[in-house]
């Protein structure tokens, strides 16, 4: 049952990259997709990306777009291998009760590719994600609620469901979510897919 949600997740994304300019703009559709058959990993995070996604996107088209994926990654929330990257101390206990992300596609996903990488990340109301940065290029796609994002030397922004972020290599970048969660679908590329983000000094 749980590689059928998988294959309708990579669909969805799939058609998502498609469809939408700014992510086929950013990373072509890898021609390297593998089954890894990872196991799963569960983190209180499931329950919150199944019963508060966040608000979905107003615009009717970007709406089709984020609402099946959305859809897929709430389905597929039980079964994957959900992960941390931070310990307390950097990020506070709190954050780490309603914070998760996985990796769908890429080096270490439960679809393996070398060409690019393609998670999936979660942020409760009310969280501070601290600044921090990381070699690849990434774009952030948010599939459903808002959040705010502070990115070094460019404007702040709080964006919504159908919108994107860019991120440069090893430019410094922070999120905060407010009243609603957020839900966010993010493409990594270049080299160092392989790699954590570090908390900035």
């Amino acid at each position: 049952m749980s590689r059928v949600l998988f294959d309708a997740a990579l669909d969805a994304v799939r058609d998502f990259h498609a469809n939408m300019p700014a992510v086929a703009g950013f990373q072509a559709w890898p021609n390297d997709i593998t089954w890894a058959d990872r196991d799963g990993h569960a983190l209180p995070v499931v329950q919150l990306v199944q019963s508060d996604p966040g608000r979905p996107a107003a615009d009717d088209a970007e709406a089709g777009q984020t609402r099946r994926l959305q859809q897929a990654i709430m389905a597929l929330a039980p079964y994957v291998e959900w992960r941390l990257t931070y310990t307390e101390e950097e990020v506070g206990a709190d954050f780490l009760q309603r914070f998760g992300w996985f990796e769908l596609v890429g080096p270490d996903g439960h679809f393996h590719s070398t060409q690019t990488r393609m998670t999936v990340g979660y942020w409760g109301r009310g969280l501070y994600y601290p600044w921090h940065e990381h070699e690849p290029e990434e774009l952030y796609c948010v599939v459903s609620g808002e959040g705010v994002f502070e990115v070094d030397g460019e404007p702040t922004q709080k964006l919504g469901a159908g919108q994107t972020r860019l991120h440069k290599t090893f430019q410094r970048h922070a999120l905060t979510t407010e009243e609603q969660p957020i839900l966010c679908f993010v493409v990594w590329r270049g080299d160092g897919l392989a790699d954590d983000p570090r908390m900035s000094s």
